[in-house]
């Protein structure tokens, strides 16, 4: 994937996911590498009812992304209430997204950029960005360069 992509929302636009209905745009962002890995070998398992490799050997490339937006949800933050817990267990539910959708969809007609979330592989926390609601400044690819870079030395090892 080009770098310059990777925060434009395309692949949710056409794919959804958790928060984000087909037609969002929506950048995932996780807390660490692994937990990203997890997340992506998870949906392909939802998608494919088995993951086609695992975590270990799954060929990745890191972002380092920066964050600013002004207006972000924290889902643990609706508390500990009957209604808050089962609000949390409809929209993380491991194989069922649709509670998750209809929250996202109204969190981006709200005009919220941002909702961080746990990881249904509880293993991090996740932030899923709605790039509609964001202006151009509010992510940026850190590591851009190295991204180049790096993608440049593995074509060269296959040429």
């Amino acid at each position: 994937m080009d770098p310059r992509d990777v925060l434009s929302g395309a692949g949710t636009r056409t794919h959804g996911g958790r928060f984000a209905a087909v037609g969002t745009r929506a950048v995932y962002l996780s807390a660490t590498d692994s937990g990203a890995s997890k997340e992506v070998t998870a949906r392909k398992a939802r998608l494919g009812e088995a993951a086609q490799i695992s975590t270990e050997k799954y060929p990745r490339v890191v972002y380092a992304v920066e964050v600013n937006l002004k207006r972000a949800l924290d889902l643990s933050a609706l508390g500990f209430s009957q209604t808050a817990n089962a609000i949390r267990t409809a929209a993380l539910a491991k194989n069922d997204l649709a509670a998750s959708m209809d929250i996202a969809h109204e969190l981006e007609a709200k005009g919220i950029q941002g909702l961080l979330f746990p990881s249904v592989m509880g293993v991090d926390n996740n932030l899923v960005v709605y790039v509609a609601n964001c202006s151009a400044k509010a992510l940026t690819l850190k590591n851009e360069q190295q991204v180049i870079d790096q993608a440049k030395r593995i074509a060269a090892k296959h040429r």
